[in-house]
C-alpha cells in the first residue's frame, strides 16, 4: 500500500515536465489548431525514437525484456507516426487526406496495444533482439504500405461518416490496453513500484487516448487535441521508466530486484537454520540470476571458497555445541566482512561460499585483507577456547568467458584444497590458541 502511494506520487511528479511543454505548446493553439497537432506529434515522434535509442543503449541494465520489446515496438510505432502526421490535411504531404491519417492513427493504436500486452510476456522470458527488431520493421513496413495501396476507403463511408470499423477499432484497442495492464498488475512484483506506476500510467493514458479519439466523430469539441495530447503523455511516461530504469537509478533497481529475490528464496525455505545464511540451493538460486545479470552489463565478481579450519578437532575436543558455535561464529565474520548485496552461503559442514558481486581482480587481496582482520578482531574480542581460521580459495567468474558457476566454484575449491593442504604440512592447523 506504501509503496504503492510512493509510486503514484513519483508519477505525478514525472508528470510535471510533460505538462509544462504540452502546456506551451497549447498557446500555439490560440493561433492555428494545425500548428498544435503538428508540435504535438513531432514532439510523440521525438519521444517514440527517443525510448528506442534507450532500449539499445540500456540493456546491460534492463533485468526484463519487457522494456527491450516497448523499445523496439517504439521504432515501429514512430514510422507510423510520421505517416498520420504527414497525411493528415493540414500537413497533405501524403495523398489520401484523412481517410490515410485515420488509418494511420488506428493502425498505431493497435500496434501499441498489442506491444503493451505482448510485452508482458517477456517480463521473465527472453527474448532475442535482432530477430525481434527486422520483425517489428516488417509489420511496419506492411503496414505502411496497406495504408498506401488500400484502394477502398474503411475509415469513412462516402457522406463523410465513420465505419463501424473506424469506431470499434477505438474499442478493441481500449480492450487490449485493459487487458495488458491487468497482466502487468499480475506480475508487478518484479518490477519497482515507480517503474510499475509510470508503464501503469502510461497504458491507462493510452487508453484514454483511444476513447477521445473515439469521441472525435461523435461529438464536437477538442477531442482530436486531447487524444493527441494523451498520446503524448504516454510516450512520455514510458520514455521516463526507461530513464529509470536503464540510466538514472540502475542500481537502485537492481538491488531491489535482488530484496525481492531474497524475500522470495526466504519463502523457499533455502537458508541454513543453524548460521542463518543462505544453503547450497539457495546460494546457486540466487547466483545463477547474478551471472545473468553479469553477463547483460559485463562485469566480472570474485566467488570465494572457504573452510573452517580445525572443525574435526573442534568437534571431537570440546563438542558439537561448540562447533556449531564456530559456524555460526564464521557466517558472522563473513556477514561483515562483505557487502549486503553479495551472497554469503553455508554449502557444507564447514564449507562457506561468497558471490561477489561488482568485483574484479583487483579486489582480491582487499577483501583478504579485511576478511582476516575481522578474524584477528573476533578472536581478540570473543574469547573461544579455539582459533577461527579459514582456508580460502578465490576464483574470478567472467562473463566473457563460457564458464558455468559449478566450474568457477569448483576452482576455487581447488585453490582452498591447496592452502589447506599447505596449512596442513606446516603444522598450522590447531585448536588451541
Amino acid at each position: 500500500m506504501v509503496a504503492g502511494l510512493s509510486g503514484s506520487k513519483e508519477t505525478l511528479r514525472s508528470l510535471l515536465p510533460i505538462t509544462l511543454v504540452l502546456g506551451g505548446i497549447c498557446l500555439t493553439g490560440l493561433w492555428s489548431e494545425s500548428l498544435l497537432l503538428a508540435l504535438i506529434e513531432v514532439l510523440s515522434i521525438t519521444l517514440l525514437f527517443a525510448v528506442f535509442m534507450f532500449a539499445s543503449n540500456a540493456r546491460a541494465f534492463l533485468d526484463s525484456d519487457y522494456f527491450l520489446l516497448l523499445g523496439m515496438a517504439c521504432l515501429a510505432l514512430a514510422i507510423i507516426e510520421v505517416l498520420h502526421m504527414f497525411s493528415h490535411p493540414w500537413f497533405g504531404l501524403v495523398p489520401g487526406g484523412i481517410e490515410t491519417s485515420t488509418r494511420a492513427l488506428l493502425a498505431g493504436r493497435y500496434l501499441q496495444a498489442v506491444s503493451l500486452l505482448l510485452a508482458v510476456a517477456f517480463v521473465q522470458r527472453k527474448l532475442r533482439p535482432l530477430p525481434t527488431l527486422l520483425s517489428f520493421l516488417a509489420v511496419a513496413a506492411a503496414v505502411v504500405a496497406a495504408i498506401l495501396l488500400a484502394s477502398r476507403p474503411c475509415c469513412y463511408t462516402p457522406d463523410g461518416n465513420p465505419t463501424l470499423f473506424t469506431s470499434a477499432s477505438y474499442c478493441v484497442t481500449v480492450g487490449i490496453l485493459v487487458a495488458a495492464l491487468a497482466l502487468l498488475k499480475h506480475s508487478g512484483h518484479r518490477f519497482h513500484p515507480r517503474v510499475l506506476a509510470l508503464v501503469s500510467a502510461a497504458i491507462a493514458v493510452t487508453a484514454l487516448a483511444s476513447v477521445a479519439f473515439g469521441l472525435t466523430h461523435l461529438l464536437s469539441g477538442p477531442w482530436q487535441a486531447l487524444g493527441q495530447l494523451l498520446l503524448a503523455v504516454s510516450f512520455y511516461l514510458i520514455y521516463k521508466a526507461f530513464v529509470e530504469t536503464g540510466f538514472t537509478k540502475p542500481y537502485d533497481l537492481l538491488f531491489h530486484n535482488l530484496k525481492e529475490a531474497e524475500v522470495h528464496m526466504r519463502t523457499m525455505s533455502l537458508r541454513d537454520d543453524l548460521t542463518g545464511l543462505y544453503n547450497r540451493r539457495g546460494f546457486f538460486s540466487l547466483a545463477e540470476q547474478q551471472t545473468r545479470l553479469s553477463q547483460r552489463s559485463g562485469r566480472n565478481m570474485l566467488l570465494f571458497y572457504c573452510d573452517l579450519n580445525a572443525m574435526k578437532s573442534i568437534n571431537d575436543t570440546l563438542g558439537h555445541q561448540a562447533g556449531d558455535r564456530a559456524l555460526t561464529d564464521v557466517a558472522a565474520i563473513l556477514s561483515e566482512t562483505f557487502r549486503e548485496s553479495d551472497i554469503v552461503a553455508r554449502i557444507g559442514g564447514d564449507e562457506f561460499a561468497v558471490l561477489a558481486i561488482e568485483s574484479d581482480d583487483t579486489s582480491v587481496g582487499m577483501l583478504r585483507m579485511r576478511l582476516e582482520r575481522n578474524l584477528i578482531a573476533f578472536a581478540d574480542n570473543a574469547g573461544r577456547p579455539y582459533d577461527i581460521s579459514l582456508s580460502i580459495g578465490v576464483a574470478t567468474y567472467d562473463p566473457l568467458l563460457s564458464e558455468s558457476l559449478d566450474q568457477v566454484l569448483s576452482r576455487a575449491d581447488d585453490l582452498m584444497y591447496r592452502q589447506k593442504q599447505a596449512r596442513r604440512h606446516n603444522g598450522k592447523e590447531h585448536l588451541h590458541r
